[in-house]
């Protein structure tokens, strides 16, 4: 199992086997002081041993338990893991919600012989299982399981169906049948017979409400914890590096990094690897990406995006053996990423959830109204009718009407109905409901009956437990299942060069923080994500708070799609595994790619469907 995934043990490999017992280490440290290190955490007098893959970010909370150094060696500065244990001896089953940062974790019970499995709740590390009888096998990635004698291989068709529905894999959903995922947030307990028992140990308020007088207040808040997220993800060797674009999101990461640097904070230097477009310089983003680096003194390594266009190289677009998700942008990733394990990168800082978190286009005028902003909302609704071109009065009530009778009959069987019949954007004729309504017409219907998707995705029933439209809609995005696939995968792909990974929008407190604002001070039509640009008042350079915001590299993968991956593609849609195995219809999907390709039918969502023939191809 170790032997399949070496390059997670850059700083070396323990292992800890004792009677039916085993467990091993790989430790990929990017700490200066060792702190970061995987190792077994051995407690002989009490029968337990503990491992993690973990980054703790609330070490003082738990510095005063007297952890116990592993294998005898004293030590001035317990690990993570050694301190994560001991908080998890005291606190008992509140111990795993009171650990803030990104881990995974095993623990094991001799005593009770009983296993303790736990992700953290941003899902930002992996942790697999397989219970069989008289064997539990777990590691942080599938193919280690299926490494081992007896594991069959076969594949999970339902989560195949989840993929071809718009790639909204949730968390729990694996490709190979018998392997189960930990939810993020979810602790898994495994007795001596195999039974298992299973809760989530922590969950967002949908009760909790901030009201702060001043406006400025949220920002001010949420500069104070985007920092703090920013400075507990610094605790790495130098250099660190980041992945800058022009957007919002990477810039506010980078600014912060270089403005703690320049209060004297004892953080390391920061490298940007930034992509840049000459064919398609629509695309470029290398005005707002100097705004920040010139500022902060910060060296880039420029990309070209003419070496990274999608499918063109296969080299650079294969996916990973435990499933076909994998960004259609993989190989800007690769080829950053090497430059940055070429330059001893120890940590590769990413904002992919600062999308989800202060963008989103989550309106919320109803919010704005009732706290007296009747400007304001008049002002959104004019800007939201010229966005969508409807008119007034649709736009009134798209935008107002309908998310405030949603508010006011939350829950009741006649909101169900009245949604029903009353869905935005539908036609006179029934649409689908459910995951498949994201599916493309060329994926078999037949198939997607046959894959038993439910009609209510999980994160939107979990999202029926806040009242109001504009939270639970935030809530939607941020756990959004293409999201926590993204997580998962930007960690996966760090480690395979080498790198640490590192999110700080992924950080639970801003998390919390932003569920709780009122959604308008959030983000709005008029003023794209406004908090995080306040945010970054006195923080990142005045000229560029006003002019960052992303640009789509689209354009790129239309470019391939069309010409420069284009015989490439018709390889993948000819004897096709997807439509030998009866997911798709291989006539209509060409029909359908021709049309897009001559320009006579729009973009349409062909992802899912490429990355998942290559997976097949490569792995079946």
């Amino acid at each position: 199992m170790a032997s399949r995934v070496l390059y997670r043990g850059p700083d070396g490999v323990e292992y800890y086997c004792e009677g039916p017992v085993g467990i091993a280490c790989l430790s990929l440290d990017t700490t200066p002081d060792g702190t970061g290190a995987c190792r077994p955490v051995v407690v002989p007098e009490r029968g337990l041993v503990f491992a993690a893959d973990a980054r703790l970010d609330n070490r003082e909370d738990c510095v005063g338990m007297s952890p116990t150094p592993h294998a005898g060696v004293e030590r001035e500065v317990a690990t993570d893991a050694e301190l994560m244990l001991w908080m998890l001896l005291h606190a008992g089953e509140q111990g795993p919600a009171r650990l803030l940062g990104d881990f995974a974790y095993v623990l094991w019970d001799a005593g009770q012989r009983e296993l303790h499995l736990a992700r953290d709740p941003l899902g930002m590390r992996s942790l697999y299982y397989r219970i069989e009888p008289g064997r539990v096998l777990f590691a942080t990635e599938v193919r280690q399981i299926l490494a081992v004698n007896g594991v069959p291989r076969r594949l999970n068709e339902q989560a195949v169906g989840w993929h071809l529905c718009g790639m909204q894999t949730p968390p729990g959903q694996v490709f190979y049948e018998g392997i189960e995922e930990l939810k993020p947030a979810e602790e898994v307990t495994i007795d001596r017979a195999g039974r298992k028992r299973s809760r989530c140990f922590w969950a967002p308020d949908p009760e909790r409400r901030l009201r702060y007088r001043d406006e400025r207040a949220y920002a001010d808040r949420l500069c104070e914890l985007l920092t703090e997220a920013v400075r507990c993800r610094m605790r790495a060797r130098d250099p660190v590096g980041v992945s800058l674009s022009g957007g919002v999101d990477s810039t506010c990461v980078a600014s912060v990094a270089g403005w703690l640097r320049r209060q004297g904070e004892g953080v390391p230097p920061m490298r940007a690897y930034s992509w840049v477009f000459s064919e398609l310089p629509e695309c470029d983003e290398r005005e707002n990406i100097y705004r920040i680096a010139d500022h902060f003194a910060m060296p880039v390594h420029e990309v070209p995006a003419e070496e990274t266009y999608p499918l063109v190289e296969d080299a650079l677009n294969q996916p990973h053996e435990d499933d076909p998700f994998f960004s259609m942008f993989q190989p800007f990733l690769v080829r950053s990423l090497a430059a940055a394990a070429a330059d001893r990168v120890s940590v590769m800082f990413y904002g992919s959830r600062g999308d989800v978190i202060c963008g989103g286009a989550v309106t919320d005028v109803p919010g704005m109204l009732l706290a007296g902003h009747f400007h304001g909302a008049w002002r959104e609704l004019e800007a939201l009718s010229r966005l969508t071109s409807l008119s007034r009065a649709a736009a009134l009530s798209r935008y107002l009407v309908r998310p405030m009778l949603s508010d006011l009959l939350s829950g009741s069987r006649l909101t169900r109905d009245w949604q029903a019949a009353h869905r935005i954007g539908t036609s006179r004729k029934p649409r689908q409901r459910g995951p498949i309504r994201r599916a493309e017409s060329y994926v078999s219907p037949g198939f997607l009956q046959r894959a038993g998707l439910p009609e209510v995705e999980p994160v939107r029933a979990e999202a029926a437990n806040w009242s109001r439209r504009a939270p639970r809609e935030r809530y939607i995005h941020v756990f959004s299942p293409l999201v926590q696939q993204g997580m998962r995968y930007a960690e996966r792909i760090t480690a395979l060069h080498g790198v640490g990974n590192a999110d700080p929008w992924s950080d639970r407190r801003i998390a919390e923080f932003i569920l709780a604002c009122p959604q308008y001070h959030v983000d709005s039509v008029i003023e794209v994500k406004r908090l995080a640009r306040r945010a970054m008042s006195g923080i990142m350079p005045v000229e560029a708070v006003g002019s960052i915001g992303k640009v789509s590299p689209e354009p790129i993968y239309f470019a391939a799609l069309r010409d420069k991956a284009y015989e490439n593609i018709l390889g993948l849609m000819t004897h096709s595994r997807c439509a030998e195995l009866g997911f798709v219809d291989e006539a209509m999907l060409r029909e359908r790619f021709e049309c897009f390709v001559r320009g006579n039918a729009p973009s349409f969502d062909l992802w899912p469907t490429l990355s998942l023939e290559i997976w097949l191809r490569r792995f079946w």
